[in-house]
């Protein structure tokens, strides 16, 4: 009976899919009906939060505690699901499962935790993926984020994520993050409160990416690797290569359990074993076909524009409700799977050294009669609603003249436009975003900034390396230096050698070395992340110099963003 109350809703969503009036574009404004805001009753002692952030966070109520899988994206909004958890039992919470990495689902932990003080698993590879994610390219895939997510714009702009109703991230949310305390490589079957659990490492959507099964009630909580839209095979803010071909087999084993109930980590649960492995069937079947016809078309030597024009889901399952391009995108997915196999390069010999962007754009001029004409081609473009041509020639014009105010104006109706034409949430917040941006005259920037207790997971190591990519070249050209840094809490060194442009980071004391740093770890996590100030470091006394001050900061200068 329970399942049969949970798979009614289910079905009356998955019936037929939901266009737009553009193109057959989906209809995102009926797709936020997957978002509606409640805690959803899976089974006995199983409850989800659908609708409060991003993601979902869900409840396991066991004889003498609970677990929760996944934590939402803020302290803010776990604490209102928290809330609301606590209605259906206050027991206390015996442990926290990550299925990945990623912010919508990490960075609510600490609150679910409270004084309990519960066990945090994790695939092993979380750590180190988490590292990753808050160094390296964050600053540039931030910046898209913002845009992707459609941070700056209003409700009725951002209709929703395409996964989601939005990221409740601003400048006064807290980032809550606990690091796991229990990690495991294949398999890890175990019992907290008198809930037997497995977790199964099923990389997809992230290579640390686990699912959880409860087999006595058949319960499938499949993280990421399903949600109710195309899939994500590469997202526009910017990722490393997904692996296709994994994320198949993840969501092979999980068709396998046959599960009588599937609870995505976004979105609304579904019910009934022979629906849900339809939809996995479906689901699979897609991304294996986006595959395999992208592998099959570059073999033939058609280029990446070729495929993303020409590959296209078979009509029965673009006919499917949970395979809409809301979130993730056919033809993006193929060019990521073309980049996989064979790189950047389209195997076009004219692409192996193109012009440079402002000298294409010079000669564009000059075919058009010069700027004055290139600008009225794209004028007419945006009357005739040639919207992505106009979007195109205003590119041109403006890397020719950053404040020729007539192209921006093209540029910014040109964005408006195709943006507002959109089924795809990202796609449509993306352009949107970039219409504000270019209106208001500055770029976007993540409101969010990093907090200690994020600050202090990361590894020295991770950040050391990240460290080095912020080295100035130009600065260092004439410059060979080297600081040696240790950190007797942990018991790791490290030296940083510049040598002209290039910096070097060795896992190792140099006793030659022009300056020697002591440092308390989680206090020099915190300048490497700009959390501190070096000065408030060294007041702290928990930084002690072997050398002259003045020359570590000269240092220190190098890896300034200027």
């Amino acid at each position: 009976m329970k399942e049969r109350l949970l798979l009614a809703p289910v079905l009356a969503l998955l019936l037929v899919p939901v266009l737009g009036v553009g193109a057959g574009e989906p209809d995102l404004a009926a797709h936020s009906r997957q978002f509606k805001r409640e805690i959803v009753k899976v089974a006995d002692g199983i409850h989800v939060a659908v609708g409060y952030g991003l993601a979902n966070a869900i409840l396991i109520e066991g004889k003498d505690g609970v677990v929760l899988v996944d934590t939402l994206e803020c302290a803010e909004i776990a604490q209102a699901v928290r809330a609301e958890f606590r209605k259906r039992t206050a027991k206390p919470v015996r442990a926290i499962i990550y299925t990945h990495h990623h912010p919508d689902h990490v960075f609510g932990a600490r609150v679910f935790a409270g004084e309990d003080k519960p066990t945090v698993y994790a695939h092993r590879l979380l750590p180190g993926e988490f590292d990753k994610s808050l160094t390296g390219a964050r600053s540039a895939i931030a910046t898209r984020a913002v845009r992707m997510y459609g941070l700056p714009l209003d409700e009725r702009q951002r209709i929703n994520l395409g996964v989601g109703p939005r990221l409740a991230l601003d400048e006064h949310s807290t980032l809550a993050y606990l690091p796991p305390t229990k990690t495991f490589a294949a398999r890890l079957t175990i019992n907290i409160a008198d809930v037997p659990l497995e977790l199964v490492h099923a990389p997809g959507e992230t290579e640390d990416h686990l699912f959880v099964w409860l087999p006595d009630r058949k319960v499938l909580l499949c993280g990421d690797n399903f949600y109710h839209s195309f899939p994500n095979l590469y997202t526009i803010r910017g990722t490393s290569y997904r692996k296709v071909k994994g994320w198949i087999d993840s969501l092979d084993r999980m068709r396998d359990l046959k599960p009588a109930f599937l609870v995505p980590s976004h979105g609304r649960p579904l019910a009934g074993a022979d629906t849900i492995h339809a939809v996995l069937t479906d689901y699979r079947d897609a991304i294996q076909h986006v595959h395999d016809q992208t592998l099959r078309g570059l073999n033939r030597g058609r280029t990446p524009d070729e495929l993303a024009e020409s590959v296209k889901l078979p009509p029965h399952l673009a006919r499917a409700p949970y395979l809409q391009e809301y979130y993730g995108k056919v033809s993006w997915c193929v060019r990521s799977i073309y980049n996989g196999h064979l790189g950047w390069f389209d195997g076009d010999a004219a692409e192996l050294l193109p012009l440079p962007p402002r000298e294409r754009a010079e000669r564009m001029a000059s075919l058009a009669g010069g700027e004055e004409n290139l600008l009225r081609r794209a004028e007419e473009a945006v009357e005739k609603k040639d919207h992505q041509w106009a979007l195109e020639l205003a590119g041109h014009l403006l890397r020719l003249n950053p404040k020729n105010e007539k192209a921006r104006a093209v540029r910014v109706q040109a964005l408006t436009a195709v943006g507002e034409g959109q089924g795809n949430a990202p796609a449509r917040n993306y352009y949107l975003t970039q219409a504000l941006e270019m209106r208001e005259g500055k770029p976007a920037r993540s409101p969010v900034r990093l907090s200690r207790d994020a600050a202090h997971a990361l590894t020295l190591g991770v950040l050391f390396e990240s460290f080095a990519a912020r080295l100035n070249p130009d600065a260092s050209m004439d410059i060979v230096r080297s600081v040696s840094f240790r950190f007797p809490d942990t018991g790791e060194v490290f030296t940083v050698y510049v040598r002209r442009s290039i910096a070097e980071i060795r896992s190792r004391l140099d006793p030659g070395a022009e300056l020697d740093v002591r440092a308390d770890s989680k206090i020099w996590k915190e300048v490497l992340t700009g959390l501190c100030k070096l000065d408030d470091a060294f007041a702290s006394g928990k930084v002690k110099l072997r050398g002259e001050r003045r020359r570590l900061d000269e240092f220190m200068d190098l890896f300034r963003n200027r």
